[in-house]
């Protein structure tokens, strides 16, 4: 069934039984274009080690793992239990993950909460999930993050660009949509015929800038 389709709680069905035919559906542990992707994107972030990172959409934890070595404390979380059970191993096999939590979430309505006074997170990680949420998903997903962003933090978009039979919402509209967003400037759009990488900061100055020698 196209998952675009469902109704929001088969949807969570389709990926749970996705992950339990195959532990590596879309051969991000194996492929050459997901590890250089990956690459491509840790190299962009502008700032070498982030406090609090949030990555919804983990998957089976490959780039979890990544972020874990960057990052104080990582909340990453996913639709699918089994997936989340997939990165746990992940993180054990690699001998990283006790600064992780990981967590079973539903966008957008399980966006985390950020009382007053909370410690926001300063990197979103949004990659290859938003193409799977309607319009209105999307919207309240661009306000969260710009909510839950603490002052210099980056919020981080990678998405495959083609048709494909699951997609809701095309990658440049996603992208798109926080680029129209207030308060937010982009940092970096990283444009190839596969994938769209950008990056975005409640910050107007340039990584040089931050550092102070520009």
């Amino acid at each position: 069934m196209n998952a675009s389709f469902m109704p929001d709680e088969q949807r969570g069905s389709y990926f749970e039984q996705l992950y339990r035919q195959d532990a590596d559906p879309w051969r991000v542990r194996q492929r050459w274009y997901e590890e250089r992707k990956r690459a491509l994107l840790l190299a962009s972030l502008p700032q070498r080690r982030y406090r609090h990172a949030y990555e919804p959409g983990c998957g089976n934890g490959e780039l979890t793992l990544e972020l874990a070595r960057r990052c104080d404390r990582v909340l990453a979380a996913d639709l699918s239990a089994e997936a989340l059970r997939l990165a746990q191993q992940r993180l054990l096999d690699a001998g990283c993950g006790g600064n992780v939590v990981l967590a079973q979430h539903r966008l957008p309505q399980d966006w985390p909460r950020i009382l007053p006074g909370a410690d926001k997170f300063d990197l979103i990680v949004l990659s290859e999930i938003a193409y799977y949420l309607s319009p209105e998903e999307l919207a309240r997903v661009v306000e969260h993050s710009i909510a839950s962003l603490a002052p210099g933090g980056s919020i981080v978009l990678c998405h495959w660009r083609a048709p494909f039979a699951q997609r809701i919402i095309s990658t440049v509209r996603v992208h798109a949509a926080f680029q129209d967003a207030p308060g937010l400037h982009r940092v970096l759009r990283h444009e190839e015929t596969d994938f769209l990488l950008g990056i975005w900061s409640n910050d107007m100055r340039s990584v040089a800038q931050c550092e102070g020698f520009a």
